[in-house]
């Protein structure tokens, strides 16, 4: 999330630096450091589920900028600097009497992996998580933790231009991929725990050499990104950005995800077939499938076994 900061701060020095505008010290890009302070306390309290704090601040980290710069780099540019900004405020930050709809990232709680990663074809190319549909051959694993090849059979979620947080984990030797809070992420032993419940003593697998190596995770953190997709393949697990993970959310146990989507592999081969898949592009919204299952298993079944609503 804290790419928001530091794009600011990279544009202010870079204009800074070519302005031949006799500013004031307050334009100084080293000042406006307090501005965006303040931005980051809203940001990471928002997080928590404070939007009421996150508005508050937002407001303020405005406020500061445009005072701390009075007009030096003019108005088209400060609004430039603060679009996204300006665009989380606008989805989040209501009247009193009002609730954040579901376009605040903050609020919404896709299960889904970042579009700006990729998955690794069976022919050893990367595929965008966003550009995967039915039918793509992608590299994941088994249950004995063997790589192999498997089909993508559906894409339970898809949005191309919507806002989620995400859990940006990397590791020890730079493998990065980013997943919402509740996605089970592979950590041996053919365990998997939440993305939300990681920590950097936890350990993840990772393609290296038509192998998986084990590496330690070195940051845990927390970004805004814009895309997210839930593709799901034959085996229930894939690798992205080299990294194993289960292609599952919501639910704890990815054992009872995979015997719960069964209909949905089923439905998929004998599609296959026939040569029925649709390989269109996939469009913005909710498979049907998975969101009635959702909706009766939070009705019929214990929570333990779910912990957010479709």
């Amino acid at each position: 999330m804290f790419f928001i900061h530091v794009s600011i701060i990279l544009t202010v020095a870079s204009y800074v630096s070519l302005s031949t505008v006799n500013c004031p010290v307050e334009a100084d890009p080293v000042t406006l450091l307090s501005c965006v302070a303040i931005d980051a306390v809203g940001l990471v309290e928002a997080t928590k589920g404070n939007i009421k704090v996150f508005c508050a601040m937002a407001e303020r980290f405005m406020e500061c900028v445009k005072t701390k710069t009075r007009g030096c780099f003019g108005e088209e540019f400060v609004r430039g600097s603060l679009s996204e900004l300006i665009e989380l405020s606008q989805k989040c930050c209501v009247n009193t009497n009002e609730k954040p709809g579901e376009e605040c990232p903050f609020v919404a709680k896709p299960n889904c992996f970042s579009t700006s990663d990729a998955a690794l074809s069976t022919y050893g190319y990367e595929i965008p998580i966003g550009d995967l549909k039915p039918g793509d051959s992608v590299l994941a694993i088994d249950h004995s933790q063997n790589i192999i090849s498997s089909d993508i059979v559906a894409i339970l979620h898809y949005e191309n231009n919507s806002q989620a947080l995400f859990y940006t984990i990397t590791t020890e030797l730079g493998n990065q991929f980013s997943v919402t809070s509740e996605h089970l992420i592979f950590i041996g032993n053919n365990r998997y725990i939440q993305a939300k419940d990681l920590t950097l003593n936890n350990t993840l697998y990772i393609l290296h050499d038509n192998a998986l190596r084990e590496e330690k995770i070195e940051s845990i953190n927390l970004k805004i990104k814009r895309g997210y997709s839930t593709p799901i393949t034959s085996v229930g697990t894939m690798i992205v950005n080299k990294i194993s993970s289960s292609c599952y959310s919501t639910v704890h146990s990815h054992q009872l995800a995979h015997y719960s989507l069964a209909p949905l592999r089923w439905i998929y081969n004998i599609k296959k077939q026939l040569k029925l898949i649709n390989t269109n592009r996939i469009e913005n919204g909710i498979h049907w499938y998975p969101k009635t299952l959702n909706n009766i298993m939070h009705t019929m079944l214990p929570t333990v076994f779910t912990s957010t609503k479709l």
